[in-house]
């Protein structure tokens, strides 16, 4: 059996800047607190509140000293009431959102009704929606688009923005469609390129082995599209969180995996997933850890 790597793995640039903007944060202070988690991995969050960084769900939980704003970001309403608390804000928000949000607000002011194609209850889509003034059309299917238009939601002239993390096939079926029903349409492209390219490099992967492996955690958004999106490609794909949920011996008869992870697994998690493949069968060769060739 096989074993390749995609060609990025563990963590992307947005979730490394925010887990060492956090790091240091703890180092410098002796009260950090952050509403939700930093990111979407319980490897990455139990390390960090080990450290001594304080969850909390409410802004009124923070009775002082630093506050964390998590990779998602956060409304900048929120942020100015941290701040008028008299709060030491350390601003992790990944710099693809913070453009995502800045886009949002500029197809407003172009007089457009925001239409973000993405998850409602995501952390990062609840952060766009928070800093606009008028209310935003927020959908993640086909479906959910012509019941909003049904329901007579949806305007005439509206401007469209991406979750960053959102498959690129889905967000270009929902804008054929918005193409059709409305009679101005103004796109922003927000997926985050990293994204796009980490998609790409896994279905490439997912196309030419027999068994395709997902690793990161059940509540990452990203991951969880990572893994529809090699459904597609390859049937036999499995998501695990890490290497202790493989069932080895359901890999009897495979001769090629292919590994990819989300944007919030920490390399090691990869790595242990890679070893315990390997080692299970001692009988293997290492190939060279390098994408399949074409």
């Amino acid at each position: 059996m096989k074993v390749y790597l995609a060609k990025e793995v563990g963590f992307c640039f947005g979730v490394k800047r925010a887990i060492n903007m956090t790091r240091q944060a703890l180092a410098e202070n002796s009260q950090v607190a952050i509403l939700g988690d930093v990111v979407h991995n319980r490897t990455v969050t139990s390390e960090l509140e080990a450290r001594g960084l304080q969850k909390v769900e409410d802004l009124d939980d923070v009775r002082g000293g630093t506050m964390v704003i998590r990779a998602h970001g956060m409304p900048q309403s929120r942020i100015q009431a941290a701040h008028d608390r008299g709060l030491n804000i350390v601003d992790a928000t990944c710099p693809i959102v913070s453009q995502a949000q800045d886009a949002a607000l500029e197809l407003e002011r172009r007089g457009c009704q925001v239409v973000i194609i993405g998850d409602k209850n995501h952390a990062e889509i609840k952060g766009v929606v928070g800093n606009l003034k008028n209310p935003a059309l927020v959908v993640d299917s086909v479906e959910e688009l012509h019941e909003a238009n049904l329901d007579k939601r949806l305007l005439r002239k509206v401007g469209v923005i991406f979750q960053t993390t959102h498959s690129f096939e889905l967000c270009a079926a929902i804008v054929n469609e918005l193409i059709v029903m409305a009679k101005e349409v103004q796109v922003i492209n927000t997926i985050c390129r990293p994204v796009r390219n980490r998609q790409m490099d896994a279905v490439e992967l997912a196309e030419t082995v027999d068994l395709m492996i997902v690793v990161g955690s059940r509540s990452s958004a990203n991951t969880l599209e990572l893994k529809h999106l090699c459904l597609k490609y390859n049937p036999r794909t499995i998501h695990v969180e890490s290497a202790d949920e493989l069932d080895l011996e359901s890999f009897r008869g495979i001769d090629s995996v292919g590994i990819a992870s989300g944007l919030s697994t920490p390399p090691d998690t990869v790595e242990q997933v890679k070893v315990r493949l390997m080692t299970w069968d001692s009988s293997q060769t290492a190939p060279p850890l390098e994408p399949v060739p074409a």
